[in-house]
């Protein structure tokens, strides 16, 4: 029997798609939405313009002079959100700390002209509330503080400096008798103090202070930055999954990936009969052209992963030639995934992907999409599971990474055009091309699904979640599910249902952040799939009949 010309059983489909939906809107999407409904008007996140304005003025007054150049990226405190995380202790960080001390802030990073060169430049760091817009921290920049211009700073005088400092800190609202000043002065003139008092679980509040006389004999703060100090198990623990976490990228995914690529060269080259080389090219440029208009859009949160550094912008620069490197190579990947993939199955007998110039090719990517919906829906429930079992059976837990942060996109409406780059080369790479090929060497439909969905899922255990092998269980799991779908409805619905599975939560994420741009892009990303679908069935009948062909016969023998 052929599935791909026969209709699947709609009613089961519809049934465990539905089931799916509820899943996924009951156990993420309504939580989400109640926290957001229930929270104040004082919660709603200021706009970056209001973050420089705030840190323009800042230096102006606390430092006399006029800023040059400014830059806003959305920065936050990765370990002690894990930690809060880990620990279960978020909301009540965010109810005792949160208004004085947030772990997550604007960096304004605000550039001067030097008092003693104009010609050059100082660089200070201010990190500005999301919410109020207060100023929570700051640091004037310095690479070498025996060699910066503030030489009057004070450190010469240990204890001299540990007054001066504690005078400073109950200017903003420390009291004296509860700070603890760590020994001696480090050698960017830094003094440490724990906050007595100030601790959540086994996270210290901790407030580095570096500060500098004026010819007034005035004093300034030059650093000024509060931050809670988490366990160094929990520092060590999350340092060995991340080493873990990179053997997998690096020893498993792109080596591996690297070695389908090379493969799929070849078989391209030997099978070049069964297939064509004209048919991947308009697939794998719609790849390659929403890729790289994301990764520009993504530009400030490599940014902001670079944290304070003086050479952030050149650093950015280097980062995007790389990355477009890295892109043009996936294209290639991906294209000779499609030509060799097709080929492979074709010289097998099996047409997982119809041609355009087929018979029924219209029909067939039409009944695809609505199908897709469903199986969409219906993996989104059991990712849901999967994470609840997670969670509940090795304490899974999330951080933050600011490299994804939706505040350092360019625009956040674009950012869901990477479902449809994640679609097409996930599916041409470890679906049509790599089954493809193991099933051709082994003959097993099982063994030839899990190799290149292991390596798949190896490719995401980078992703703020904890233990590292936590995406590594649940992507291999919906990694199978949608190996299912490719043998079984062929590559199209495998495209279709990957593209609206990531597609309907980002779209989501867009209703959150709300601005009639994001929700209208939202509504068009859910619906695009209908679209697409709609001008393919549209223009494949408008060219009239095809000769008949045989559609993609089953594997199912």
């Amino acid at each position: 029997m052929n599935p791909l010309q026969h209709d699947p059983p709609w009613k089961k489909l519809i049934l465990f798609g539905a089931l799916g939906a509820l899943i996924y809107f009951m156990a993420q999407v309504l939580p989400s939405a109640m926290d957001t409904f229930s929270a104040g008007s004082n919660d709603r996140v200021i706009e970056k313009s209001e973050a420089q304005a705030q840190a323009v003025a800042f230096i102006t007054e606390q430092y006399g002079v006029q800023p040059t150049s400014t830059h806003v990226v959305h920065q936050s405190d990765k370990i002690l959100n894990g930690y809060l995380s880990k620990e279960k202790l978020l909301d009540t960080y965010d109810k005792q700390y949160n208004q004085r001390f947030p772990a997550d802030t604007f960096q304004v990073e605000v550039r001067t002209p030097r008092q003693d060169n104009p010609a050059r430049t100082t660089l200070y760091y201010v990190y500005v509330h999301m919410e109020s817009g207060q100023i929570v921290a700051w640091n004037k920049f310095s690479r070498d503080f025996q060699t910066d211009e503030d030489k009057a700073a004070i450190g010469a005088n240990y204890e001299q400096a540990v007054e001066t400092a504690k005078e400073f800190a109950t200017q903003q609202g420390f009291r004296p008798q509860e700070l603890r000043a760590h020994p001696g002065i480090d050698s960017n003139g830094l003094l440490t103090f724990d906050v007595i008092g100030s601790k959540i679980s086994e996270a210290q509040l901790q407030l580095r202070i570096r500060t500098a006389q004026t010819a007034n004999n005035e004093i300034l703060a030059l650093t000024y930055k509060p931050q809670f100090v988490v366990p160094d198990s929990y520092t060590d623990y999350v340092e060995r999954q991340d080493r873990l976490a990179s053997f997998m990228s690096f020893g498993g995914y792109l080596l591996f990936t690297a070695i389908l690529f090379i493969l799929a060269i070849i078989y391209a080259a030997l099978y070049r009969q069964y297939s064509s080389f004209i048919r991947g090219l308009f697939i794998t440029g719609v790849f390659l052209a929403f890729y790289l208009v994301n990764n520009f859009n993504m530009a400030d949160g490599i940014r902001a992963g670079f944290g304070e550094t003086q050479d952030a912008g050149s650093f950015v620069a280097a980062g995007m030639i790389i990355t477009i490197l890295i892109t043009l190579l996936m294209a290639a990947s991906v294209y000779f995934s499609l030509v060799g993939g097709d080929a492979l199955w074709r010289q097998m007998g099996f047409k997982l992907w119809p041609r355009f110039r087929e018979q029924g090719y219209g029909v067939h990517v039409w009944r695809s999409m609505k199908l897709s919906y469903l199986l969409a829906f219906m993996l989104m429930g059991v990712q849901t599971v999967i994470f609840i079992v997670l969670q509940n059976g090795i304490g899974m837990w999330t951080t933050s990474d600011v490299t994804q942060s939706p505040y350092n996109l360019g625009m956040l409406w674009l950012f869901p055009m990477l479902a449809w780059c994640a679609a097409i080369s996930e599916e041409a790479i470890y679906r049509l091309f790599g089954i493809g090929l193991l099933y051709k060497w082994f003959k097993n439909k099982f063994f030839a699904s899990l190799i290149p969905t292991v390596i798949w899922a190896m490719g995401h255990v980078s992703y703020p979640i904890y233990p590292s092998t936590t995406r590594l269980i649940e992507l291999t799991i919906v990694g199978l599910l949608f190996s299912y779908i490719f043998i079984k409805f062929g590559f199209i619905t495998a495209v279709f249902t990957h593209a609206i599975f990531n597609s309907v939560m980002m779209a989501i994420m867009l209703f959150f952040y709300g601005s009639a741009v994001n929700i209208i892009a939202g509504i068009v990303y859910i619906v695009l799939p209908v679209i697409i679908a709609w001008i393919i069935k549209f223009w494949h009948e408008k060219r009239g009949p095809k000769p008949q062909v045989t559609v993609p016969p089953s594997m199912q023998q």
